[in-house]
């Protein structure tokens, strides 16, 4: 009985240290790759639809198809909480027909 105890805490001692060690591994590839990329990731945009601010850019969501984008590269109708945004040409097409 007492083998068995040891052989349990000897595996959660192992366990315990396999996941420290993998936690350390994520977290360098997510900075390499948050690096590689061009610095930090945009936030997530709620739900609602609002948008999601960074320091120099506003994401939108377009109507069409959901794709996120900076609102500079968007085509825009309306003004203010109005607005509507398309990701593309493409997606003001569907939208139109």
């Amino acid at each position: 009985m007492l083998k068995y105890l040891v052989g349990i805490l000897i595996s959660f001692i192992a366990l315990s240290f396999i996941r420290a060690v993998m936690g350390i591994i994520q977290k360098a590839v997510v900075e390499e790759v948050q690096s590689a990329v061009g610095g930090e990731p945009a936030p997530a945009t709620p739900k609602g639809g609002k948008a999601a601010t960074t320091a120099d850019t506003t994401l939108r969501k377009c109507v069409t198809c959901a794709t996120y984008k900076p609102e500079s590269s968007m085509i825009r109708y309306g003004t203010g909480e109005k607005s509507v945004f398309f990701c593309s040409a493409e997606c003001e097409k569907k939208a139109n027909s």
